[in-house]
């Protein structure tokens, strides 16, 4: 045996060392797909963790603090991002939940005491950076500017820097992985059954305006008149996306079917992530990540063998060599793609047509990702196929499945009076209000959100449309549609800054309002800001219609 070979052939197999590994660098992949970060410490935090835990997978206090760091990243943006994202900090939820059982009751309490000491200081100066900055958000004897922004920035992310790369890795990261990957498992089926059920709605099955006959069409483009888009073509798009959507769950889940899952699965995913949508290949990434949950150790045997002969090669003979490289690839390519983005803004504009752009770049660096990724677990569940496949870690007792209620609970709110943007509706034709289009399920108004419609008229200037300078996802939401819950009517003025005005129709009787040399005229109730939590956790769609057809939106 040769040397390389041997070295090779020594690299074991750790399920959690491969999951955070993939997590981490689909949670790059994330930032790529929506750049609004770059501009929030939240932002370069998340990234920071991200590549520590690419350089260390196998510590679960990096993994854990990756966590919190996309949860303070995803509160910040609250409620204005994308459904996978918001499913994505659910998940983050429940990891955390699983690393509370791992350090109070389980191995990573004697972790801990192990290597304790040499967290203290980092975390002291972690610490004074946290207070510095709050500081600056919230004494007003610190003056806002970009200055003192960016230097309690700097500070926190030295801090950050401190406690996550010196410091030693607090192992038993299978512990860990037994407490979660069952609790996922279940959140996964959760959400594409949520996904279909949503579906189940009389416009998503008419092809004039159904989101799969829509999205079928615009990915076909890419291929001139080589998909047929015929009208057979996009009903059977539509049937086939729940095809895809029911089956993949319940195929991974079956041990005898699971490869046929994974095909299914990378497959469906990678084709709909072609389409220009932002938000589509950032969830194809995410559901990548979260197909090693299902493969079996001798799967995931087989995929380190795969790579360790990638490595090998990459680092001339020496897999360690090939593995830093490999390491400094991806992080490298990371922040290629994003400095090529922002030169793009920089230069030409910071537009709506300079996103589609930018978001094209990231694009084609997520789809080499995917294939690789997609094309490692294909071949070794091929290699393995006739050995032995059952799932690791079956469930047991845990905290973490707490968190499974924020994922069951998603779905129902549209169906109780609640919000409708981030709840496992996308892409679907769902209208819950009105008098709905869904099959069989009908709203019960608990909270009356969406009983109180408003159509805006005219709006001079046009509150409805996005800013000269975009700063999230809110902007490019549902672009030319004027119907909207009173509550979502409210927000827009109560935030709106300057003169304006506004004509609009609510319970069938029009009236104005708006802010004329500073002062506000109409209905008081309008400029009110939102209480923090609804602020934060409810978002409504806007609407074309409510008794006509609905159209496709996210």
């Amino acid at each position: 045996m040769t040397p390389s070979a041997d070295a090779a052939s020594r690299t074991p197999y750790r399920p959690f060392a491969t999951f955070a590994l993939i997590w981490a660098i689909s949670s790059l992949i994330h930032q790529l797909a929506f750049t609004f970060w770059t501009e929030t410490w939240e932002g370069w935090v998340l990234v920071l963790a991200a590549i520590a835990v690419i350089y260390r997978p196998e510590c679960v206090m990096r993994f854990t603090i990756h966590a919190v760091a996309s949860l303070i990243q995803l509160w910040d943006k609250l409620p204005f991002v994308p459904n996978h994202i918001l499913y994505e900090g659910m998940l983050h939820l429940i990891m955390l939940l699983a690393a509370a059982g791992f350090f109070l009751k389980g191995a990573g309490r004697g972790e801990l005491n192990r290597v304790g000491g040499a967290w203290k200081k980092g975390l002291v100066l972690l610490g004074i950076a946290s207070l510095a900055k709050a500081a600056y958000f919230f004494l007003p004897v610190f003056p806002q500017g970009y200055l003192l922004g960016a230097a309690t920035t700097l500070f926190l992310l030295f801090a950050l820097w401190r406690v996550l790369f010196p410091t030693p890795t607090i192992e038993s990261g299978e512990d860990y992985y037994r407490r979660l990957a069952p609790v996922m498992r279940a959140a996964v089926l959760i959400m594409y059954v949520w996904a279909v059920i949503q579906k189940l709605n009389w416009d998503y099955f008419n092809p004039e305006v159904s989101c799969a006959a829509k999205l079928h069409v615009e990915i076909a483009r890419y291929f001139g008149g080589l998909i047929p888009t015929a009208p057979w073509t996009l009903m059977a798009a539509a049937v086939g996306s729940l095809v895809f959507e029911l089956g993949i769950p319940i195929l991974l889940y079956l041990r005898k079917t699971r490869f046929i899952g994974f095909v299914a699965a990378v497959v469906f995913h990678l084709w709909l992530s072609i389409h220009p949508a932002a938000g589509i290949y950032s969830f194809t990434t995410l559901i990548l990540a979260i197909l090693v949950l299902f493969l079996p150790i001798e799967w995931g045997t087989k995929m380190q063998a795969l790579w360790d002969r990638q490595l090998d090669w990459l680092g001339k003979g020496d897999v360690p060599r090939g593995r830093r490289r490999a390491r400094a690839l991806v992080v490298g390519g990371f922040f290629a793609v994003l400095i090529t983005q922002g030169t793009l803004y920089l230069t030409i504009a910071r537009s709506y047509e300079v996103f589609w752009t930018a978001n094209r770049i990231s694009f084609f660096a997520f789809f080499a990702w995917g294939l690789w990724i997609g094309a490692s677990y294909l071949i070794a569940g091929w290699r393995a196929r006739g050995v032995p496949s059952s799932l690791p870690f079956r469930a047991t007792s845990t905290l973490a499945w707490t968190g499974l209620i924020p994922v069951l609970l998603n779905g129902l709110w549209p169906w109780l009076g609640g919000r409708t943007q981030t709840s496992f509706s996308m892409y679907s034709n769902l209208r819950s209000e009105g008098q709905g289009n869904h099959f069989f399920l009908k709203r019960i108004d608990l909270f009356h959100l969406q009983d109180d419609m408003v159509e805006v008229l005219t709006s001079a200037p046009d509150i409805l449309g996005p800013t000269q300078k975009p700063n999230g996802i809110q902007q490019f939401a549902n672009l030319g549609h004027r119907i909207l819950p009173w509550f979502e009517f409210r927000r827009l003025v109560s935030e709106h800054e300057g003169d304006f005005e506004v004509t609009y129709l609510r319970q069938g009787k029009e009236a104005s309002l708006g802010r004329k040399d500073g002062s506000i005229y109409g209905d008081e109730e309008a400029f009110t800001p939102l209480p923090l939590w609804q602020r934060k956790f409810l978002w409504f769609r806007r609407l074309e219609t409510l008794d006509g057809p609905m159209c496709c939106t996210h």
